[in-house]
């Protein structure tokens, strides 16, 4: 009764008008601020957008989150250490935003800002006309990945969540195709599965960011504690022997980075597609509780990864 209300009350024409209103707000704020960080030097759009979010970010209420998380990761921890984190991962968010203008000339080989590791890893699989999927997390700056792929001559189509304002979507989206013209994007969901589907038939490429909760998800570790995993990629790969490669983004300092390309991970023959999948997930699991481990303020925290106890 109360989703039925809520749908109602969401389909009024006050209520939609105030929206768009609300809407509109917001996409012109975030196309003054990202104008602005595209005027400047990359360094100095970077360095203000650190600044101003660790200056305003620790006051959130949503930092709740982040904590109980933290405590679940590194139950030792003090509160002095898990603050110092809280800080660090909101100058990187703050950073990663006004970095978007920038993002071409960051994964530039040519302006030194990005180390790329790894990367003969992939090109076997490029010159055999094999498909790979490459499988990340929200760490660094994560928008750098498809441009470092297209930069480095590899076609990668992206699963990812539009964001809700869909103005907002249209700006990320310009910012985010300018440095290769159009990288390939796919909606999370069905439409999505099919469509990655479609995508790894045809021969193509295939980038996941794997760290966030799937409520369709099946619980595997996850610094100890279950975590709903989605098996999706891990199963994709087993039908197509496409190989899973994590990618580690690291932020070196300022806007600054290196992108490692690991090993694939393992698929073990257990003569059952779900146990294969669950075992490539846990190593996936494992390869995430590392990069947090090593670098804990490039991880946005904010996004629910366990469920309440």
């Amino acid at each position: 009764m109360t989703e039925r209300k809520n749908w109602a009350r969401r389909q009024h024409p006050v209520y939609r008008a105030l929206r768009r209103l609300r809407q509109g707000g917001e996409g012109l704020a975030q196309c003054l601020v990202l104008g602005f960080c595209w005027l400047l030097p990359v360094d100095w759009a970077s360095g203000l957008g650190g600044w101003a979010a660790r200056s305003v970010g620790p006051r959130l209420g949503v930092n709740r989150r982040a904590l109980e998380h933290m405590a679940i990761a590194f139950p030792e921890m003090g509160e002095a250490e898990k603050r110092r984190i809280l800080v660090g991962m909101w100058d990187n968010f703050g950073r990663m935003v006004a970095e978007y203008p920038h993002l071409g000339t960051i994964a530039d080989p040519a302006s030194g800002r990005m180390e790329v590791r790894g990367a003969e890893r992939l090109d076997p699989l490029r010159a055999a006309g094999r498909p790979f999927i490459v499988a990340s997390a929200h760490m660094a700056n994560f928008e750098l990945m498809p441009i470092a792929a297209y930069r480095a001559g590899h076609n990668l189509s992206v699963v990812s969540r539009p964001v809700n304002n869909p103005l907002i979507q249209r700006i990320l989206l310009f910012f985010r195709e300018r440095p290769t013209g159009n990288w390939g994007k796919i909606p999370k969901g069905v439409d999505g599965a099919r469509q990655a589907l479609k995508l790894l038939k045809q021969g193509l490429n295939l980038g996941v960011l794997v760290d966030q909760r799937s409520s369709q998800g099946v619980a595997l570790p996850l610094f100890g504690r279950p975590a709903r995993t989605n098996l999706g990629i891990a199963k994709l790969a087993i039908d197509h022997d496409a190989p899973v490669f994590p990618i580690h983004l690291e932020r070196l300092g300022g806007a600054r980075f290196r992108l490692t390309v690991e090993d694939a991970l393992e698929r073990p023959e257990l003569g059952d597609k779900q146990a294969q999948a669950e075992a490539m997930m846990t190593e996936m699991n494992r390869a995430l509780e590392r990069w947090i481990s090593e670098s804990p303020a490039d991880w946005l925290w904010l996004h629910r990864r366990w469920d309440r106890p």
